[in-house]
């Protein structure tokens, strides 16, 4: 670091400073100096903080930083994310629920207590018949559907296929929210870097300013001054 200092140093004889001021020690003699700082009302910023504010949501630590430009971009990136995975989330709740009503009606199939893999094959097969034969042909018989509960029929191929291109459409609109998942993981680790730098960028102003002290000196003999100093940190 680099520092640039003025001084300047105005005198009065000493008899003369004692007579306006009769009770000021009459050698090496300093005041404390007072010190002005243009960015007094400013203090270091944590970098490690900064970052951390950034993950939990992103533009916090741009806001703490200082940095209210950046703060903005990424918290309106965040919520525009949110949003997103929020209307496909519930887009596809809502298309595999449409799906599901439509198989009661057409296949009479019942999803209490079932898994996907029921669901899956429902749309494979006309029929729980057709599904058992199918396993046992190829002797998986720990995949046979047993009992009246895993029961379906579709009354048409065009039913049975409408109803797998919605589960298709519902599984499409589920990957597609982990995808923003994703873009909200990687929306914070930039965030994070950028208020890190935000932090860093605050601190080197902060260090990088002008300073003003003032005191009473004895510097010539019989005299006394009144030393001004100017410094800057760069």
């Amino acid at each position: 670091m680099k520092t640039l200092c003025l001084t300047f140093l105005v005198t009065i004889p000493l008899l003369q400073a004692q007579m306006l001021h009769p009770t000021a020690p009459k050698a090496n003699l300093e005041l404390r100096a007072l010190r002005l700082n243009e960015n007094a009302g400013s203090s270091d910023k944590s970098p490690v903080l900064a970052a951390a504010l950034s993950i939990i949501l992103p533009g916090a630590g741009e806001l703490y930083a200082g940095n209210s430009a950046a703060a903005k971009y990424f918290l309106a990136i965040d919520a525009t994310l949110w949003l997103t995975f929020t209307g496909f989330s519930l887009q596809s709740t809502w298309v595999m629920d449409d799906a599901r009503l439509y198989a009661r009606d057409r296949a009479g199939a019942d999803f209490a207590g079932k898994d996907e893999q029921f669901e899956a094959q429902l749309g494979n097969y006309m029929s729980r018949d057709d599904y058992n034969l199918a396993r046992l042909r190829d002797r998986r018989y720990g995949e046979l559907f047993l009992g009246p509960a895993y029961d379906w029929k579709w009354e048409a191929t065009e039913d049975r296929l409408r109803y797998r291109k919605m589960r298709i459409r519902s599984a499409e609109l589920a990957q597609a929210a982990e995808f923003v998942v994703g873009a909200l993981i990687v929306n914070r680790i930039i965030s994070a870097f950028s208020a890190w730098r935000s932090a860093k960028s605050h601190n080197e102003a902060v260090e990088s300013d002008w300073h003003l002290g003032a005191g009473l000196q004895h510097t010539i003999p019989h005299t006394v001054g009144v030393g001004i100093q100017l410094t800057r940190s760069f």
